[in-house]
Order: structure tokens, then sequence, then C-alpha cells
């Protein structure tokens, strides 16, 4: 005996299964399903057709601008370190040359006053006569020596690893702040450390006990030299001059990562400076009279290339922190007449603000740091309260917690390990 038809009041027997939905169904209304499934097809193929035109419609050029310029970037960068590691040792070659040069006509001088000292006073010996054959021997033979081969160059074959470019998928930037809850490492430091931290693709760069530090990824202090300039104010690293920048009160001054070597701007003086940043092609510095403006110095000339503001009203605001990326500028603003906080992206081109996020703190003095994360993210700092948030690259709150201790600065490093200065230690997070 036949089944009646599942559709509810349908007194008709059921002539057949509807595989779709398991059900008896009569001729009528297995026919009806069958159609209004069919014309369901028609909108799911305008779909598709529409997905095909956009992917049709995807100019692969354009697509892969930003991915080619930041090849070419690398590139530049790799050229640039071999030229100057090229001209460094170029200059060792000619100092070491000349050198031993000098040592040699030094010796030769010295021999020729002998000998005519010698002649002068005509009271020759046999010993003297020994010691002057005997030196212009050794002369003769060291001059020999660097007639044949002054100096010799070893060099070893530079080394490309394959894994230096990855190029793939792009990995959604998950919250960083839920990885800060114990650092992967942690360096100590005195209370005398200058609160300042910055980074390009090898080092950090750091005030430990009374010296500027270089260190690696693995932690390890590579590099150091005595730091006598005062207080600085902030640092960060210049791809135009390959060197760090370090910001005193008055002064600023490069730190070479190559040789360590201290010098200073001496084309940028008496800025009553507060803050710092580096884009590709300039210096960012603003000062701590909270004059709202921002001074741009082209690199590697240093020479000013314009002054720009923040706001035109009369309200006191202080720039704190100046951190560059992919053509923009992020602001750490600290507006004293209303007393508010608030962070800007700007573009570096025009100075027009993109967007602007006002932190929810408690109003204070103290100074905000930022940095910037992949994908055009950000990270900011509140000394004061401990707070950092995790902002989108539209000025959106991703997230935000509070450190387990005060934070003076923040800087990623190598892509993936978030360096937070606090008090008395250096916290290292592998993100």
């Amino acid at each position: 005996m036949s089944q009646p038809c599942a559709i509810k009041n349908c007194k008709r027997a059921s002539r057949t299964l509807c595989h779709c939905c398991n059900q008896n169904l009569c001729r009528d209304h297995f026919n009806e399903h069958d159609d209004l499934l069919n014309s369901k097809l028609v909108p799911l193929a305008d779909e598709v057709n529409t997905l095909n035109d956009r992917i049709s419609a995807i100019n692969l050029d354009d697509m892969m601008d930003e991915c080619r310029q930041e090849l070419d970037q690398w590139r530049r960068n790799c050229y640039k370190t071999i030229d100057d590691l090229y001209q460094q040792k170029c200059r060792e070659l000619q100092e070491y040359v000349s050198t031993k040069i000098d040592s040699q006509q030094q010796s030769v001088t010295a021999l020729r006053t002998r000998v005519a000292e010698l002649i002068d006073k005509q009271e020759t010996t046999k010993k003297d006569i020994a010691d002057v054959t005997s030196t212009i021997h050794n002369l003769a033979q060291s001059i020999e020596s660097i007639e044949q081969n002054i100096a010799q160059v070893d060099t070893t074959s530079l080394k490309l690893d394959d894994t230096m470019i990855r190029i793939g998928e792009v990995k959604t930037q998950s919250c960083v702040l839920l990885k800060l809850s114990t650092p992967s490492h942690t360096i100590g430091r005195s209370g005398a450390a200058w609160n300042a931290v910055a980074a390009n693709d090898q080092f950090l760069l750091l005030h430990m006990n009374s010296k500027l530090c270089l260190v690696d990824d693995t932690y390890s202090i590579v590099k150091c030299a005595n730091w006598e300039y005062g207080l600085i104010l902030g640092m960060c690293w210049s791809s135009s001059v390959n060197c760090f920048i370090v910001l005193t009160k008055q002064k600023i001054f490069l730190f070479n990562e190559n040789t360590a070597a201290i010098n200073e701007i001496h084309n940028i003086q008496n800025g009553n400076w507060h803050a710092c940043g580096c884009s590709d092609h300039s210096l960012y510095l603003s000062q701590s009279d909270s004059n709202s403006s921002v001074f741009q110095f082209s690199l590697p000339s240093t020479h000013l290339a314009r002054r720009l503001v923040t706001n035109q009203n009369e309200n006191r605001e202080q720039i704190d922190s100046i951190t560059c990326n992919r053509g923009t500028i992020l602001l750490a603003l600290n507006n004293i007449s209303i007393k508010a906080k608030t962070i800007q992206l700007r573009s570096d081109n025009t100075f027009n603000i993109l967007w602007s996020f006002q932190l929810d703190v408690t109003y204070n003095s103290n100074r905000t740091r930022c940095c910037s994360l992949s994908q055009n993210q950000w990270l900011v700092t509140d000394w004061y309260t401990s707070r950092i948030f995790h902002l989108t690259q539209n000025g959106l709150l991703k997230a935000t917690c509070t450190y387990s201790s005060r934070t003076y600065d923040i800087i990623l490093f190598h892509s993936n390990i978030l360096t937070i200065l606090t008090d008395g230690r250096i916290d290292f997070h592998r993100i």
C-alpha cells in the first residue's frame, strides 16, 4: 500500500521518494519541489558569472605593484649594504697600506739620518758598519715584500638564502595583545638607561649601562659603544644613510651599525627636540615646546624640506611619537589645551589626515609611543596607564590590554619579536 504525500493537507498518494529531502511526495508536489530546486540554480549561475567577471577584471600588474616595490626596496637595501661594506673595506685597505708604507718610510728616514751623522763625525766603527748594513738588509727585505704583495684580501662568497624572501598567502594579523602574557626572553637594565629603542632588519639598538648596544635576534649583544651625550629622547633607523639616528635635546647623532662609530649631524642644531622618525628619504622631528609642528629633513642631505603643522588653532599640542610606514606617518599627539591624547595617521606626501583615534586613557603629560605592525596595523602604548592599544589599518580599535609593567617604548623586531621597554627590563614577545 502506497504512503500518503508528505506535504501537509495533501490527500494524494506518494509516487516517489525525493532523495534531496528524503520525503515521499505525490507527482505534483515532486514536480513543484524539483522546479523549486532548479529555479535556485539561476541566481547561483549569476553569482558564478559575477565572480568570473571579478577575477577577469583583476589587473595583475596593479595587484603586484606593491609587492614588487617591496622586492625592489629589498634589492636596493642589499646593494647599498654591499656598497657600504665595499667602501668601508677600501678605506681600511687604504689605511693599512698607508700605515705600512709610512712605517717603512720612517725607518728609511731614520737610517739616512744615522748614516749622515756617521759621515759627519768621521768616527765610524766596525760595529756601526755592521749595524747599518744589517738595517739596510732588513729594510730591503721589507720593501721587497711590499713590492711583491703589500696586502692580502680574503673574501668569502655572499651566501644568499632562499628563505630571505618568502612569497605566499597573506596571513591575517591576529591580535598580538593575546600573546603578551609571558615574555619569551627578558634582559635586565638599570634605571639609568634611557627609554628609547630602534630596529632595522638585523639589530635592535638599545641604551644599557651607559652604552649604545646592538642586540640580534638571539637576544645577544653583538656590539657596543660608550654614550657620553646625555638624555636620549628617541631613536630610529634610516635606510638612506644606513645608520641609526639618535636624538637628544639639542643634538642629533648617527650610529653606524658596522663600526659602532657615533657622529654628530652638524646641519641640524639647537632644536629643543622631542621625538623623531624616519621614512625612506626623510627624517621627521618634533619639538618639546608644544608648537604642533613636524620638521621634515631630506636624507641623506639633512636639509630642511618643510615644516608641517598638525593644527591651525591655538591649542598647545605636543607630538610625542613619529612612526613612518609605507608612505604614511603615525603621530601620537598630546593636546595640552584640551587634555586629550590622539593618534593620527597622515600621508607623508600631502600630510593630510587619513584617520584619527582618541585614546581612552586618564589624561597625563607622559609620552605615548607607537610602532607599526604588518598589514599597516599599529600598536600604541601609554606609559602612565600601562595600556597598549592595537589599531587596525583603518584606525579602528582591535584590542587593548594593560601590561604587567609600565611601558616606556615598544617596537616590532624581525616581524615577529615585539620588544617592550619597561621598568628595569626589556621584554621580548614572540608573536
